[in-house]
């Protein structure tokens, strides 16, 4: 299949599909002197795999022929009371598989992408352990690739370094900085579910400094979090015109995240805090304060140099509620996240 050529625009997602179309012919000889009566068992397993399909997609099914009660051997192979002619049985018409992924790497280029299909039929009679069993199958295979992309026309060219990162279960955050920023610009954070309809989960205003760049954070919340995938966009607004972002995606899960804590103390704060790490940390570290509605409040950046806490002296604290407080090494991107309640 070709490969997206990346000069018509920022490819977005890929849905691949394949209809598997198999027609099976089965031929059974009694082997045994005696007369038997046997059931032959089709066990059949499907996967379908390409670039960035994670897990692979796979299908199975499983069927049973007979019984067939066949005499005892004659010693004419093909014929006679002892054999079976068992089909043509179409087991799939047309079965749909389809996968889509947003990991598109291998997909952009001017080449072709390849996929793999792989049918294992594990076949047998029961009955006697004396038999001859023959399995022929034909399969067909209809292939569809679509990419769904945002044209070049469409582009906000002076967003940059957009991201979306998870900080729980139910917090994703966003980050990105512009050029050439104007104070008239409007930045709307939507949110989607299929990466096709988007809408509005928040807003914010241009804060360019000296008049030229700026850099954003937002976080996004989810009242009714569920496993799956959320695609976030940016869309920038001024004189009544309209660009877009490239569209990231984070991936939600029932399982508690992996990410990594922050111990926070004194909790219930005040003023000021202690951030423990659990263990000693080197780097450049970015640190944010966002509120329950994603407006980052408190924004802050400290060099570590093997310790395992950091003191922040708030001397502007926010008003009384919980917060989120992340943690992001700048040079490996690796985040710790934890949960905060500013008293009175």
């Amino acid at each position: 299949m070709p490969q997206f050529n990346p000069s018509a625009g920022t490819l977005v997602c890929v849905k691949a599909r394949v209809w598997l179309t198999s027609v099976v012919r089965l031929r059974l000889e009694n082997e045994d002197n005696v007369t038997i009566s046997y059931v032959v068992h089709y066990l059949r397993d499907d996967v379908f795999s390409g670039p960035g399909i994670s897990p692979n997609v796979t299908g199975s099914r499983n069927k049973d022929y007979g019984p067939y009660v066949l005499a005892p051997a004659n010693g004419t192979t093909g014929s006679g009371p002892d054999y079976q002619f068992i089909g043509p049985d179409s087991v799939y018409n047309k079965l749909l598989y389809e996968v889509t992924t947003s990991n598109v790497v291998n997909y952009l280029g001017t080449g072709t992408v390849n996929f793999q299909y792989k049918s294992t039929v594990p076949t047998y009679a029961t009955g006697s352990d004396f038999y001859t069993l023959t399995v022929n199958s034909v399969n067909k295979l209809d292939f569809d690739l679509t990419y769904s992309y945002c044209a070049n026309s469409v582009l906000a060219t002076n967003i940059k370094n957009f991201s979306a990162s998870l900080i729980d279960k139910s917090n994703v955050s966003l980050e990105w900085t512009t050029v050439n920023e104007s104070k008239n610009n409007i930045y709307e954070i939507e949110v989607s579910e299929n990466g096709k309809q988007f809408e509005n989960a928040g807003t914010i205003r241009a804060k360019p400094v000296n008049g030229t760049a700026a850099k954003y954070f937002y976080q996004y919340h989810s009242d009714q979090p569920a496993a799956g995938k959320l695609y976030f966009r940016l869309k920038q607004s001024a004189a009544g015109s309209a660009r877009y972002s490239e569209i990231k995606s984070v991936t939600l899960s029932d399982e508690p995240l992996s990410l990594e804590k922050l111990s926070i103390y004194p909790n219930p704060v005040i003023r000021n805090l202690v951030l423990d790490f659990n263990t000693p940390v080197s780097g450049d570290y970015q640190v944010q304060l966002t509120n329950q509605v994603g407006q980052v409040v408190y924004v802050t950046r400290v060099k570590m140099n093997n310790s395992n806490t950091l003191q922040l002296q708030l001397n502007d604290p926010p008003v009384p509620g919980i917060y989120y407080i992340r943690a992001v090494n700048t040079s490996t991107n690796k985040a710790l996240s934890g949960k905060v309640l500013f008293a009175k």
